[in-house]
């Protein structure tokens, strides 16, 4: 009897142990060496790190209900690199099979890069290096295998509370924000807490003047500290970011610099704590679900996959999607409608998650020129697509989909009559379109190839001059060229109806072409009547002119520079300290490499400017604002820098403004590329970017460049606040929407003053409405200044 008792008790616990919940959880550190670069910022220009300022963790958690085991690291980087993935996976414990395993990304701007080989990531990741994706992978596999050693009987629980404040949209101060914080708690059998997952929407940018170059884990650092002061030592805080694509942190406490990041993470850890006290533990189960799913056609399939690893997890009645890449608010919003109305009673959305496929932005705000728009290379249907996949892989479907059966295939829609055919097409515009492509498909592709391809591989879509007429010939055109077409076209869409967007999407589908592509083919008849290509890649114009001795007072030399760029930019001033050569300070972008306006640590200033109506052939060698680049960091003078000029016979239908100190007298000259290379030097202390007798300029430039000569006229002596005037003169009439002809127009994107005896310069971009903003003073090394 004893016997068979002691049996019985076996099983029951046998049976107890196995449909108990198991769960352990670990960190570890896994910042990089200092001299990574860090990835984030174009304006980086993939430099070094200097410093860590507070570490990178990988924080893994292990789950077990009995029947499901899985992983959910999250891994405080800018994203999950397929390089990364694979050596992780190469190197997981078996104990839970790989598609169990979920990889997410905090999003950080401030840990390492250097973990992939894509170009397009390495624009802000800086150049691959295998060592430090080797320790990374290493890391995080040693943070999934610490969390299953360390496994318990635990218990789970789970709610979304509300938070105020702590972000905001990004783009538009009116736009949508993922106000819900969620939260998952995981406790063992006595009541302590094994780790606090929070799960939030917002960028991790706040880093930026003495630490740009330092580790950190940003505003998820403090969340981090401030989790494990309330919740003890012993709790792994774990944090998913969620669709953060057009989110970012708010200032609740009105902190700046480090601070308002502290505040941003310790709020969060408060808020998400004060939601995790009403949380109630019940038995748990959990679903994974994932899929090998292709991805939609872009013009980007020389630097983008085909398909992409999806994953969703469900626990219990809980949702959690998982996007592989920036995902905009608009997304997960809608995620969480369907969810909730497919059953589920919570839902949250986790980014960055197993790979880095950029953006992904709504259908209705994929004409904006923003910069999540312009980085999204799936077409605008790209939001439905992640609803089907993941609505494909939930458990719980409505119950009408569950009855419904196959509907009898249509009748051909198409009927033929002499010459020709009646198309006759019902159902939603993306049905419509759909169907219309796949019957027309061949003779749409044969088009788009003869109509758009063939222009541009053959020279006739490219401009003349401009950035894209540098395209190297051992590059494919195409590559290059039709992406930035497809982008530069996408404000075209602006003013078209959801429901034509829509149906021309089904086209492109069933026709089999990308987006982008099915639209530059629908108007491949305008731009072909356009005999200056130049506008539909945009090109560098600007004023410049530089004051040189007694005119400049004190000073001594006093530069001007206004950009005139049409596109839509992100503007960025870097400040460089190279390991060899000049520091130096670049306004720009947050992608190019080249020089347009700079000045280095010897107060070398060089400016570019490119003539309106000049023919611009593609150069034999390096572009003039690579050749710029070079000079700024290794001209040793003025002098050496005006002789390299000369001698880049290369290049033309560009000016370059040069100067600098030569045995401390202030020295400024013009170096003009036209038919052949004329130096032209100051007048009265005076030196105009173009001369204003010169043939060949346009009306725009001569207007701007008369006005900066009928000002600098009244001005005998000329100070920093004169300079400021100038550039930012404007027509009377039309202070809002200047035109061309105007020194500031609705183009220009910076305007600097350059004071190279101070090594500073006065930069001031345009404001909401394009009006000038302030001057911010920047040296090349110190504290930045505002007005």
């Amino acid at each position: 009897m004893r016997f068979f008792l002691f049996i019985t008790a076996l099983l029951l616990t046998a049976c107890i142990s196995v449909d108990a919940l198991e769960a352990g959880a670990a960190k570890v550190d896994i910042t990089g060496p200092i001299g990574t670069p860090l990835s984030g910022y174009g304006a980086r220009m993939g430099r070094d790190s200097i410093a860590v300022h507070d570490p990178i963790w990988a924080r893994a958690l292990y789950l077990d209900d009995g029947e499901t085991r899985l992983f959910l690291v999250s891994v405080d980087l800018i994203g999950i690199m397929p390089e990364l993935r694979q050596r992780v996976l190469e190197l997981a414990t078996e104990v839970v099979p790989p598609e169990n395993i979920i990889l997410t990304a905090t999003h950080t701007h401030s840990a390492q890069g250097a973990t992939t080989r894509n170009i397009l990531i390495r624009f802000v990741a800086g150049r691959y290096i295998p060592e430090v994706l080797e320790q990374t992978a290493q890391g995080i596999v040693d943070a999934m295998r610490n969390a299953y050693d360390k496994r318990k009987r635990a218990a789970l629980g789970y709610a979304a509370g509300k938070q105020e404040g702590l972000s905001a949209n990004r783009r538009y101060p009116d736009g949508p924000v993922d106000n819900q914080v969620g939260v998952i708690s995981v406790e063992d059998a006595d009541g302590n807490p094994i780790s606090i997952i929070t799960n939030f929407a917002a960028h991790p940018t706040s880093i930026e003047g003495d630490d740009f170059f330092s580790f950190s884990a940003d505003y998820p650092g403090y969340y981090y500290l401030e989790m494990e002061a309330l919740r003890g030592p012993e709790c792994v805080p774990i944090f998913l970011n969620g669709a953060q694509g057009n989110q970012t942190t708010g200032n609740p406490e009105g902190k700046s610099g480090w601070e308002r990041t502290e505040s941003v993470g310790r709020l969060l850890a408060r808020r998400a704590n004060e939601i995790a006290e009403g949380i109630a533990f019940s038995d748990v189960k959990f679903r994974i679900a994932n899929t090998n799913a292709r991805l939609p056609l872009t013009l980007m399939d020389n630097l983008l996959p085909e398909q992409v690893f999806l994953q969703s997890l469900e626990i219990n009645d809980l949702l959690i999607n998982f996007f592989p890449g920036e995902a905009c608010v608009e997304l997960a919003l809608e995620a969480r409608r369907r969810a909730l109305e497919h059953g589920y009673a919570a839902h949250f959305s986790v980014g960055l998650t197993n790979n880095h496929l950029m953006y992904f932005a709504p259908r209705h705000l994929y004409p904006d020129p923003t910069y999540e728009s312009s980085s999204t290379f799936f077409g605008p249907g790209i939001e439905d697509w992640f609803y089907t996949q993941f609505e494909g892989m939930m458990s719980r479907k409505p119950a009408e989909e569950a009855e419904e059966t196959a509907a009898p295939a249509p009748e051909s829609p198409l009927q033929e009559i002499p010459g020709g055919g009646v198309l006759t097409l019902t159902g939603t515009p993306h049905e419509i379109g759909k169907l219309r492509g796949e019957l027309f498909g061949a003779d749409i592709q044969q088009r788009y190839k003869t109509r758009v391809i063939e222009p541009v591989e053959d020279g006739r879509w490219l401009p003349e001059s401009g950035m894209m007429s540098y395209i190297p010939s051992f590059l494919e055109t195409r590559a290059l060229a039709l992406p930035v077409l497809g982008m530069g076209s996408r404000s075209l869409l602006q003013g078209l109806s959801l429901d034509i967007i829509q149906e021309m999407e089904g086209m492109a589908e069933g026709a089999r072409l990308p987006f982008d592509a099915f639209w530059l083919l629908q108007h491949a008849p305008l731009y072909d009547q356009i005999d200056d290509k130049t506008p539909l890649f945009a090109a560098p114009l600007c004023t410049m002119f530089a004051v040189v001795g007694e005119r400049a007072g004190s000073a001594g030399l006093m530069v001007g520079r206004n950009l005139d760029w049409a596109m839509d930019e992100e503007n960025i001033i870097t400040r460089v300290f190279p390991e060899k050569g000049n520091p130096f300070i670049q306004a720009g972008f947050t992608w190019n490499e080249g020089v347009y306006t700079a000045m280095n640590g010897d107060g070398l200033v060089l400016c570019v400017q490119r003539l309106e109506t000049a023919p611009v052939l593609r150069p034999e060698k390096a572009p003039i604002e690579f050749v710029l680049r070079d000079i700024i960091q290794s001209a040793k003078n003025y002098e050496e820098a005006l002789e390299r000029l000369r001698q880049s016979k290369h290049i033309s239908g560009v000016y370059v403004l040069v100067a600098g100190f030569s045995d401390d007298k202030p020295k400024a000259a013009v170096v003009e590329f036209g038919k052949s290379i004329v130096v032209r030097e100051p007048e009265d202390g005076l030196l105009l970017g173009m001369h204003l007798d010169a043939p060949g300029i346009s009306d725009n430039e001569r207007s701007r460049y008369a006005k900066v000569a009928a000002l600098l006229a009244e001005m005998p002596a000329v100070n920093e606040e004169n300079m400021k005037t100038i550039l930012k003169s404007t027509d009377d009439d039309s202070p809002k929407t200047p035109a061309m002809s105007n020194v500031w127009n609705d183009m220009t994107k910076h305007s600097v003053v350059f004071l190279p005896k101070s090594d500073t310069i006065l930069v001031a971009m345009p404001s909401v409405t394009g009006e000038p903003g302030d001057y911010v003073t920047i040296p090349i090394s110190g504290e930045i200044s505002h007005e």
